[in-house]
């Protein structure tokens, strides 16, 4: 995820990327599996799954602990969508991914908004984290860079009561 020098933290604000939050193997599980059932297919590497998930995880750690909580119970509900939703007995984590993909998407679709609502969570964190990834970048022909490059610049120079 934008891998580039010019993009380094500064080595003196102690800032540092918290650890993943800790879940069981099922838990982890149930990401990965909701992960796959809502990334496109392409561009993908072979860790794109893993680094997503564990980007998720990672972004559980900056949430209060309760929100965090309910979010990893949202994605519980929805890996036994097919069982409350009258549209099978296997959890998401049984299921093919395409099987899984089209379950997700008539979630999507749902005449009851809570429903609707519960989507928005995977959404959400794993497209996020997916569309900040490099090679995905290169594949839509995106280079946040100096941007992103230009504005540390700026806040530098505004530090320094300089003009921005």
């Amino acid at each position: 995820m934008l891998n580039n020098p010019v993009l380094e933290r500064h080595p003196e604000d102690e800032w540092r990327l918290a650890v993943p939050m800790a879940v069981t193997a099922r838990m982890h599980r149930v990401l990965h599996t909701l992960a796959d059932a809502v990334l496109p297919d392409s561009p993908r590497t072979e860790t794109t799954l893993e680094d997503v998930t564990r980007h998720a995880l990672v972004s559980l750690q900056y949430m209060p602990r309760s929100s965090a909580r309910i979010f990893l119970l949202g994605m519980r509900l929805l890996n036994w969508s097919p069982l409350w939703r009258l549209r099978g007995l296997q959890p998401l984590t049984a299921l093919p991914t395409a099987a899984a993909r089209r379950h997700l998407l008539a979630a999507t679709r749902s005449r009851w908004l809570p429903v609707r609502l519960l989507m928005y969570g995977p959404l959400g964190l794993f497209m996020s984290s997916y569309f900040d990834q490099d090679y995905v970048h290169r594949e839509l022909d995106y280079d946040p860079v100096p941007f992103v490059a230009e504005r540390i610049e700026t806040r530098r120079r505004w530090i320094k009561g300089e003009a921005p």
